[in-house]
């Protein structure tokens, strides 16, 4: 089955999520969307469900667009805890058509709260659209581009979120100083993470001017 995140062992499969990979994943639900339903406002769930939010407003003409903010997840593909609201919005939906935006359904608690939030604002109708769809999730979005199953799990890095995730990996994977080839050839190791086509260089010299690691000569070791 697919892992459970809250004992979840050190080493399981990661993969990099590609601008284009968003695009056709966007580019997928916006067609669905637009042949069943006519939306007049789009509600991104931050931080993960912003980008393509504002992707899908602009692929289905719809200007008015909104946020609010969902808590979960802690270090990579570790919880924090069940999902809570922590932004609303002050807006009147009566008589609008909602779609709300999230980047992932993967327990579906995040968009559950969100949802059932926003409905309560009584829109006229609502739907709900994920990027990725894993097919463990309790809530199961109306629309979705790609759904997940055992087969091609993997925990996805978004382009918003390389540096985060990249810095909880190396943590998780690296107890020492280690150079830019060990930290590669760990990452591939531990979680078959292929960094070929990022520059590794750039990103750890900027955790370290962030003060999320530290580098001795040309090793680098993340900050406890």
């Amino acid at each position: 089955m697919i892992p459970d995140y809250d004992y979840m062992a050190n080493k399981f499969k990661a993969t990099l999520v590609t601008w284009e990979d968003i695009d056709r994943w966007c580019g997928k639900i916006s067609r669905d969307v637009a042949d069943t339903f006519k939306v007049d406002t789009i509600i991104g769930i931050a931080r993960g469900g912003v980008v393509p939010a504002r992707i899908l407003s602009d692929r289905l003409w719809v200007k008015d667009m909104l946020s609010v903010k969902t808590e979960h997840w802690g270090l990579t593909a570790t919880k924090d805890g069940e999902a809570v609201l922590k932004t609303k919005i002050d807006t009147d939906l009566r008589g609008r058509k909602v779609l709300v935006v999230d980047d992932i359904t993967d327990t579906g608690e995040s968009m559950s709260v969100a949802y059932n939030y926003i409905k309560s604002l009584h829109p006229d109708e609502l739907k709900s659209a994920t990027m990725l769809h894993i097919n463990r999730s309790k809530y199961v979005p109306d629309y979705y581009a790609e759904l997940i199953t055992e087969k091609n799990w993997a925990w996805f890095i978004f382009p918003w979120n390389v540096y985060e995730d990249l810095n909880n990996l190396i943590r998780k994977s690296i107890s020492d100083y280690a150079d830019i080839d060990k930290v590669r050839e760990s990452l591939k190791q531990d979680y078959d993470l292929d960094t070929s086509n990022l520059d590794i260089e750039t990103i750890l010299e900027d955790l370290v001017h962030f003060g999320k690691m530290k580098r001795q000569n040309n090793r680098y070791v993340t900050v406890q």
